[in-house]
């Protein structure tokens, strides 16, 4: 990943996060489940679940299996891993191998598996997922890493705000494999990004990479610079 983004630059990385998120909106947009900053229900920030702090996080009940999950699609991978290609390599075409062999064989996804799991989340859950997008950028824009209980609060709050919206739960597969997968690859163009700008010493660049991560939140109505992170999920300061 570091050396594709060395041959892309940082600013074309940037760029395709700008996209991103449009792309898993786009697949939001036949249940009219925009999660835009400050919208009604979707946004997080109107999410206040009782605190879990002291529970150890825990798979989803049954019901929340039914509302919240989808059955992954290999179909369906490999268009969003072709249209991440095309994004991160769009400026600068010469990259797209390197790109390529990135993100050969579902290795993102497979990553992106293993960093949800050991937080006690599931890839096939979509409300884990952007709890995880959120977690993250958070921890990006302020230098900060989440303790066990904020990721069991940003956990508790991002379920419980899906399983209280109506246009979220009715999502369709396709939909929830679309959002969660974007949000898979857009995680670890971030991570990669502030890794790549942290290695290099580069301030300017890290600067940007903090307004990508806190303009991803803001897409969910979280202002990452302005709210706090808690057992009880993510709360205006």
């Amino acid at each position: 990943m570091l050396e594709a983004l060395r041959r892309s630059g940082l600013g074309a990385i940037l760029v395709a996060l700008a996209c991103l998120y449009f792309s898993a909106a786009h697949a939001q947009s036949s249940g009219s489940a925009t999660a835009g900053s400050g919208r009604g229900a979707t946004s997080l920030s109107q999410g206040n679940p009782k605190s879990t702090a002291t529970q150890p996080a825990r798979p989803p009940a049954p019901g929340d299996a039914t509302a919240l999950t989808y059955t992954p699609d290999p179909h369906v991978s490999q268009k969003i891993r072709a249209s991440m290609i095309e994004l991160a390599s769009a400026t600068n075409p010469a990259s797209r191998p390197d790109w390529e062999r990135t993100m050969a064989d579902d290795a993102v996804l497979r990553d992106f598996d293993k960093l949800m799991a050991a937080q006690g989340y599931s890839r096939l859950n979509f409300a884990d997922a952007i709890a995880m997008l959120l977690s993250v950028c958070w921890e990006i824009a302020n230098d900060r890493t989440a303790n066990a209980a904020q990721i069991r609060g940003a956990h508790d709050q991002a379920r419980n705000v899906a399983l209280h919206t109506p246009t979220l739960r009715g999502l369709q597969n396709a939909e929830r494999q679309t959002l969660v997968e974007t949000i898979a690859y857009q995680v670890s163009f971030l991570y990669s990004a502030k890794l790549s700008a942290e290695r290099t010493g580069n301030r300017p660049q890290l600067a940007e990479v903090r307004e990508s991560a806190t303009k991803a939140a803001q897409q969910y109505g979280i202002d990452v610079w302005r709210m706090t992170l808690t057992e009880r999920g993510f709360q205006r300061l």
